[in-house]
């Protein structure tokens, strides 16, 4: 007895001793923000190649069991991304470099989107040997090589205008994608080059006649005037290394220095994969080229093929199951089998369905792709991908921004460039809006939204623009700020709490202090709930470190929770 009253007095000690100091804090260095990852060094022997893009179910496999198991047993938690900088932002890189949420756009340049279109007439000299979408690989007048892709029977638009706005957002965001462009064209604008073939049961190459190229576009929508209408996605250039995959690293790539798994801009592409619900994000829709530039050689990143994007499933319409179900589900599938068909799954709810009936019948062009139900925190692709499976709130909260950066107009331009049917154009201008707003909600609110802090000219305030306040996801005298000001050890020496005035806010920092060589602004935020409730998010730290020189604070990082 007498043992346990002292390690209970121990415990409570250690617990008040706790709270009294924090973790020590991380130091940043006073030195420029990083905004390149610098690996576009020359990669003067070419990098392996490798076929992933040709093992779906193997990859599929993979990443539903194996790497999950190891990922869940090894409880390795939540860990930062790597390839962040100081103002918790990536940097410019192969893999990602910032456009719409850093710098906005004119939203006609986002319309027009990446690459060149094609020049009628096309000239068709292979088939489409991969990947579900019916479509050929096609030469235009300029002599540009493209993959044409055409929409499933009973469904214009479908497959096009995924490709179309797909390509367009993830551009804009940052990411590099070859680009994709509408091509309407008449049957004699569509020519078989006598040397073309296909291969059959990807095994055997054969002769591609004009008579099968016929048959193929009798089978797929036609415009009012008799066109086809197709999307035209410009060959990517450079020396093809096959997919890269989403955990690991490219060995004989020296540039390659990350594992993807812990890079923000894949782990957050989650983000956007699901305002478009995207179905099969993961490595057989990536691409690595060897490319040259400036005399250098180095490999750089590309994400393809959005024809799955909406409410299509490529060569069909996605059922209500698609946005909710990875391919293997061993929890719900024992679920189902254990309570002998009691269970019902998310998707089977008449809800759900219903909707799923509505929306199909009236957009045809679009099919199932629910804008008020949606909830990021249900969706699911078709496979898990590793470094999705290991975003943090943080990531998230980076994705969101990217997401809700595109405004009203942009939106109305990409979805115009689509050429969709006035009906089906205005209720994917909608969901794409209500979704985007969503996820506003979700993420922007879960984390202290605190972005471009700087100091006032005497130091004794830190300035910072909301973005939760700023972009409508929070009233502009909701937020509570808790602020906490911590030393370089993490103790905290002051605490106070102040009221959101705006999307521009200022909290005291206790002025110039000589004695205190490093400190930390520790910012949460109190917001209403969804029954009015309070409830408190992550934080966000802002450090500030003394330059003697000056004799004054400067910014030198900005971090959040996992």
């Amino acid at each position: 007895m007498k043992m346990r009253s002292i390690l209970v007095v121990a415990l409570a000690a250690a617990a008040g001793a706790a709270r009294a100091r924090e973790p020590a804090m991380r130091w940043f260095a006073d030195r420029p923000v990083a905004w390149s990852e610098h690996d576009q060094e020359n990669v003067p022997a070419r990098p392996e190649p490798n076929h992933l893009q040709d093992e779906p179910l193997t990859l599929t496999i993979r990443d539903s069991a194996a790497n999950e198991a190891d990922r869940l047993l090894s409880a390795e938690g939540a860990r930062p991304a790597a390839d962040v900088n100081a103002m918790d932002e990536v940097p410019c890189s192969t893999w990602f470099c910032a456009r719409n949420h850093r710098r906005p756009l004119p939203a006609d340049e986002i319309a027009r989107g990446p690459g060149t279109p094609a020049v009628l007439p096309l000239t068709v000299t292979k088939g489409k040997d991969e990947g579900a979408a019916t479509g050929f690989v096609v030469v235009d007048a300029a002599k540009n090589k493209f993959m044409l892709k055409l929409d499933p029977p009973g469904h214009l638009g479908l497959v096009t205008a995924a490709e179309t706005v797909g390509y367009r957002l993830f551009h804009a965001a940052g990411y590099n994608v070859p680009g994709a462009h509408l091509v309407d064209f008449r049957r004699d604008q569509l020519r078989v080059s006598p040397k073309a073939t296909f291969e059959l049961f990807k095994v055997q190459k054969r002769p591609l006649t004009e008579a099968q190229v016929t048959a193929k576009l009798q089978g797929v929508p036609h415009l009012a005037d008799g066109r086809v209408r197709g999307v035209a996605i410009p060959w990517i250039q450079g020396d093809v290394l096959g997919s890269f995959d989403f955990i690991g690293r490219r060995a004989s790539d020296p540039n390659d220095r990350i594992p993807h798994e812990d890079r923000r801009s894949l782990r957050a592409s989650w983000v956007l994969f699901a305002w478009l619900s995207v179905l099969d994000a993961g490595p057989i829709n990536t691409i690595d080229a060897y490319v040259e530039q400036s005399g250098r050689h180095f490999v750089r990143h590309y994400l393809f093929d959005f024809s799955c994007s909406f409410g299509s499933a490529t060569d069909y319409a996605q059922g209500p199951q698609h946005d909710g179900e990875y391919l293997v589900e061993v929890g719900r599938t024992l679920g189902s089998l254990l309570s002998l068909g009691f269970y019902q799954r998310p998707f089977q709810a008449e809800s759900s369905r219903a909707e799923w009936v509505r929306l199909n019948g009236t957009y045809p062009s679009i099919g199932y792709y629910p804008a008020e139900s949606f909830d990021p925190d249900t969706y699911r692709g078709n496979r898990r991908v590793p470094a999705h499976m290991r975003m943090t709130a943080r990531d998230a909260y980076w994705g969101a921004k990217i997401v809700t950066s595109f405004t009203d107009e942009q939106l109305h331009a990409v979805v115009a460039a689509a050429g969709l049917p006035d009906r089906d154009a205005a209720y994917l201008e909608h969901a794409l809006e209500v979704r985007r707003d969503i996820i506003g909600r979700r993420y922007l609110r879960a984390i202290a939204a605190v972005e471009n802090p700087a100091l006032s000219p005497d130091g004794g305030l830190l300035c910072f623009d909301d973005l939760a306040v700023g972009r409508g996801y929070a009233g502009r005298d909701e937020p509570t700020y808790l602020v906490d000001r911590l030393d370089g050890d993490g103790r905290v020496v002051a605490s106070f709490e102040q009221r959101a005035t705006g999307p521009r806010a200022c909290v005291g920092t206790g002025g110039p202090d000589p004695g205190m060589p490093y400190q930390v602004i520790r910012m949460r935020e109190r917001l209403r709930g969804p029954r009015g409730e309070a409830i408190v998010g992550k934080a966000s730290r802002v450090h500030l470190r003394w330059r003697a020189a000056e004799r004054k604070f400067v910014v030198v990082g900005l971090e959040r929770d996992e």
